[in-house]
């Protein structure tokens, strides 16, 4: 009986959490640093300004769609918090000191996933590039097994270098 009344109001309260930390609204608004640099790029890119309508949230692209894999992401997401009180990091030129670090760390994670969620709104086979390099390219992408972000790592926020980590990593994919 205890076990259900605790299913009963914990499911939809986690339910909850989860869909409040993975709204748009949370990421740009709940840190203003982030509606001054990323949520503003993100507004300004391809992924927002779709021919076909389409819109991805933040969440789309950084927080797992499976429960248990998003509550964990909401933890981590924590270190911003971490970030903010410890180092500082409370307008666009503060958060321009540490957006490699940022970056690094948001490309590694897809890196590590396959690009799980870029393949959450895109389909490899499906992707047809206007112009023909691209075309061999994406080709020589499936036939290796290449993932997304070892080639598109500036496409919605300002772009920042790659780590020589980074591009290391991503070659040995």
């Amino acid at each position: 009986m205890l076990l259900g009344a605790g299913a009963v109001i914990g499911v939809p309260a986690t339910d909850y959490v989860d869909r409040y930390f993975s709204s748009d609204a949370f990421c740009a608004y709940g840190c203003h640093v982030m509606e001054s640099t990323v949520y503003k790029e993100y507004r300004e890119s391809s992924h927002w300004n779709t021919s076909t309508g389409v819109r991805p949230r933040c969440a789309d692209c950084h927080v797992s769609s499976n429960l248990t894999e998003a509550m964990w992401d909401h933890v981590l997401g924590t270190r911003d918090l971490f970030v903010f009180i410890f180092e500082g990091v409370r307008t666009a030129g503060d958060f321009e000191k540490i957006r490699a670090r940022a970056a690094d760390r948001a490309r590694f994670t897809l890196l590590k996933n396959d690009g799980k969620t870029c393949r959450s709104c895109h389909v490899m086979e499906a992707i047809k590039p206007a112009r023909k390099r691209g075309q061999g390219q994406h080709r020589e992408a499936m036939e290796k097994g290449i993932t997304c972000i070892a080639c598109h790592y500036n496409l919605v926020h300002k772009e920042v270098e790659p780590s020589e980590a980074f591009l290391t990593a991503a070659e040995s994919r």
